[in-house]
């Protein structure tokens, strides 16, 4: 009981820190974007079901598709939820989206999303790492 709890004060602890540096940022940054996403892998690892569950009913796909996506694409949770985010803001398919990360998955998230036509900076853009931002701290749209 006690390692649970150590275990669990760590975590928030973690959590906390990350969210002061995000916070603490100047503007923002592409970087910001990556943390908030490895957040909500965190927090969805947790209750799995219940993320697949909710991306399934917010982004209006098949459970069996998230499942796909962490299964065969080999998307972390997070990184699922950013393909799923994309596909809405840029109105393109989710195997689009898919396939423009498998090419250039090494460069991040921001390049992915100008790559699909969300230039920085933009309304969309600054859609992208507020709802982002806002589901890695357990927030509903």
């Amino acid at each position: 009981m006690l390692k649970t709890r150590s275990l669990v004060y760590a975590l928030i602890l973690v959590l906390g820190i990350s969210g002061l540096a995000s916070a603490l940022s100047i503007g923002g940054s592409d970087d910001d974007l990556g943390v908030w996403v490895e957040q909500i892998s965190i927090q969805a690892k947790a209750d799995l079901g219940l993320f697949k569950t909710e991306l399934s009913v917010e982004f209006g796909v098949p459970v069996t598709k998230v499942d796909q996506l962490i299964a065969e694409v080999e998307l972390e949770p997070g990184d699922v939820y950013v393909t799923l985010e994309l596909a809405r803001i840029s109105e393109k398919p989710v195997d689009e989206v898919v396939e423009v990360y498998k090419v250039n998955k090494t460069k991040g998230w921001g390049a992915l999303a100008k790559e699909l036509g969300i230039k920085p900076g933009s309304p969309e853009f600054k859609a992208l790492k507020d709802n982002a931002e806002g589901k890695s701290k357990g927030k509903k749209k």
